[in-house]
This record gives C-alpha cells, structure tokens and sequence, in this order.
C-alpha cells in the first residue's frame, strides 16, 4: 500500500500531465478569479468504506479550470477526456446537462472534469487508499500551471 504523501505526490503528477494536453496558459486554481466566492478546499483526506475502516484513508481535492470560458467549455472537456483515454485509463462522458466526464487509473486514482451551469470547469481528483498513520507529504499547491512544452 502506498503512503499518503506517495499518492498526493502521484495526484499532482497526473493533474500537471492533464494540464499538457490543455490550450497554453490553462492552470488549475483553488479560486478562479471570476467567482471570487466560490474557492475550493485544500483536500481532504477522508475514511475509507465509510467510516467502516479506520485504518485506511484516501485524498481528495478538486480546481477550477483556468482558461476555459463558456465558450470554449466543451473543448477543453473532449481534449480532457483524450488525454485520459489516450493514457490508458477507463472513462466515462455523460452529456446530460451540465455535462461531465469522469476517468479511473487501474491504480486506483480518479478522475472527474464537470461544467457548470454557467460553463465554468472544474476538475477533481481521488488518490486511492492508503495507510491512516502515514505521512501526509507536501500538500498540494493552490495553484498548478500548465507545464512548459
């Protein structure tokens, strides 16, 4: 089993790679600049099974997708979803308004891109179980910008 600070540090890895296969200058942010009032947590790390278990745990966090506007909203969604499919990972598009989509590692990290009603994405991300007494590791970065070419 991995620890947490191995899966947050994994989580950020997948998250920067995402962000390669967006428009330049795409990032993504806790607080999007035109929704002041709608800030994101820090992560959280959460029980697993529901409380069931309390020796193991997972992480998750969730951004706003820097970039996209209402416009070009369901562009980034598709170029999401390929770069997901294009690695190897089981996803899933539900066009039902607002639309989303949804991705899984065979690790056990997911995945999930969703727009707003008013065309603002989001993107989050679920580490898969690790040891409840482990590290946590760095937390990650209120802001993660798209990695040069």
């Amino acid at each position: 089993m991995t620890t947490q600070a191995e899966a947050r540090a994994r989580l950020l890895g997948h998250f920067t790679e995402t962000l390669r296969a967006l428009p330049p200058g795409s990032a993504l942010v806790r607080r999007h600049p035109g929704l002041p009032n709608a800030a994101f947590h820090r992560g959280v790390t959460l029980s697993d099974d529901f409380g069931l278990d309390e020796t193991r745990r997972f992480f998750d966090i969730a951004y706003w997708v820097l970039g996209a506007t209402a416009a070009t909203a369901d562009q980034y969604l598709d170029l999401t979803m390929r770069s997901w499919r294009d690695r190897g990972w089981a996803t899933e598009f539900l066009e039902d308004p607002p639309p989303a989509g949804y991705a899984s590692t065979s690790d056990g990290y997911g995945f999930a891109i969703r727009c707003s009603i008013d065309g603002y994405l989001s993107m989050a991300g679920t580490t898969p179980v690790f040891a409840a007494d482990s590290p946590e590791g760095d937390p990650l970065p209120d802001r993660i910008d798209q990695p040069a070419a």
